[in-house]
């Protein structure tokens, strides 16, 4: 890796790291997440699946890409499905390992929150600021995302994203993540996820659990997720 921005960089990707945030790939450089989650919104049970990868460009400029599906038991939940393409540059990063970052991206569909998802396309931009270093000898980030999306039919959402990733020995590390969003279409939202996973030679596997605790619905979910670096 190549100067401090690259270095702030391999101390996050060891600690494990959050689907956003200000760093970018070294390039030529991927990192992909693979989860499955099995989910209970509004007293119907559901099954979600992502795919999440980026790819390291020149410059410090990162391509990522999100396919997303959710599918819910018995009816009264509508199934739904989502894309995500975005372009995201590291703007500035510091000796003490803090980083600017801004992204803008195309969107379609929705499913992250609420029982009535956007339809259609859409634009995202987002704003964020992180820090990732060593402290006692183990990797850790923190990171704040803000975001705001637009879709063609007229639904808006408004996010905040904030998380916490620590190595917690050599191969054990914990993650933290809370998301709060706000919009129109039963969009308000409020929770929390936890996870604790193990760095194997090939790949991380963790496992977590996600929780609403504020917003105009009710949500929980169990999760495990495959991450690849390379």
């Amino acid at each position: 890796m190549k100067g401090i921005g690259w270095l702030v960089m391999g101390a996050t990707a060891a600690a494990g790291a959050a689907e956003a945030s200000p760093w970018a790939q070294e390039a030529g450089g991927i990192y992909a997440r693979a989860t499955a989650s099995a989910e209970r919104l509004s007293g119907k049970d559901g099954w979600r699946g992502d795919l999440y990868g980026e790819y390291g460009l020149k410059g410090r400029w990162t391509l990522t890409g999100k396919a997303e599906a959710v599918r819910y038991d018995g009816g009264g939940v509508s199934d739904r499905d989502a894309l995500r393409a975005s372009l995201r540059r590291q703007l500035w990063s510091s000796k003490s390992g803090w980083a600017l970052g801004a992204e803008l991206g195309a969107v379609h569909g929705s499913a992250v929150a609420g029982v009535a998802g956007c339809d259609g396309w859409g634009g995202e931009a987002r704003a964020s600021v992180g820090r990732s270093g060593v402290y006692r000898d183990r990797s850790f980030y923190v990171f704040a995302d803000a975001a705001h999306i637009a879709h063609e039919d007229g639904c808006t959402r408004n996010r905040f994203e904030a998380g916490y990733g620590a190595d917690l020995s050599e191969h054990w590390f914990s993650e933290q993540q809370v998301w709060l969003e706000q919009g129109n279409q039963t969009a308000d939202s409020a929770k929390l996820e936890t996870r604790v996973g193990y760095h194997f030679k090939l790949a991380d596997l963790s496992v977590g659990y996600r929780k609403e605790f504020g917003g105009d619905f009710t949500e929980q979910a169990w999760l495990v997720s495959l991450t690849v670096r390379r």
